[in-house]
């Protein structure tokens, strides 16, 4: 079984022909280092499913990048209030590394909540995973300080450490990259 196929078997009890069907909506993309999934500014009409490699959810504000997200194989990503209400996005997507990612349509998104009433319970899952994220994120950035950031990322992404610039990790965790390469340091150290 493909890894589309099996992913979405995570999700959605579906049955072998209408897994075939769901899969057969989904199109394979290669991104290259540094190349935009989605662009902020502009409507989404996609969903991902990456793969390989890594993508981040950024912004640049005053030239400033702020990195609020980074996945790799086996996440889902899209720009969801742009994809759901249709409003230009606030966020860029793009690979870290070279990736593959297997993207679906929004009106084939739609037209399978229709269809499959699994489809649809796998996209309430999705949102109600962001939801969740995003509440937790919030969380830590606001009560944890910033050793604890470090230490619960790294607790439960330990290879994003290995695979992933410094500076987006920084950012993903609210810090200076100097800040960050001191915990790194001291956490080395403890070890």
């Amino acid at each position: 079984m493909s890894f589309l196929s099996n992913t979405l078997l995570k999700y959605v009890k579906a049955k072998p022909g209408e897994l075939l069907e769901i899969s057969s909506y989904f199109e394979v993309k290669h991104l290259s280092k540094k190349q935009r999934l989605i662009t902020a500014g502009e409507l989404t009409n996609h969903l991902a499913l990456i793969e390989s490699g890594y993508m981040r959810m950024y912004r640049i504000e005053d030239g400033k990048e702020t990195t609020v997200w980074i996945g790799g194989a086996g996440k889902f990503i899209t720009s969801v209030s742009s994809f759901i209400n249709q409003v230009p996005g606030i966020w860029n997507i793009e690979a870290i590394t070279e990736c593959q990612v297997h993207v679906i349509k929004r009106d084939s998104h739609f037209m399978l909540c229709d269809r499959y009433r699994e489809w649809l319970t796998f996209e309430n899952l999705l949102l109600s995973k962001a939801i969740s994220a995003l509440e937790y994120r919030t969380y830590e950035l606001l009560t944890l300080k910033a050793e604890d950031r470090y230490q619960a990322l790294f607790s439960k992404h330990p290879r994003l450490f290995l695979d992933i610039p410094a500076r987006h990790i920084a950012s993903l965790l609210s810090l200076s990259e100097e800040t960050l390469s001191r915990l790194r340091k001291n956490h080395r150290d403890l070890s």
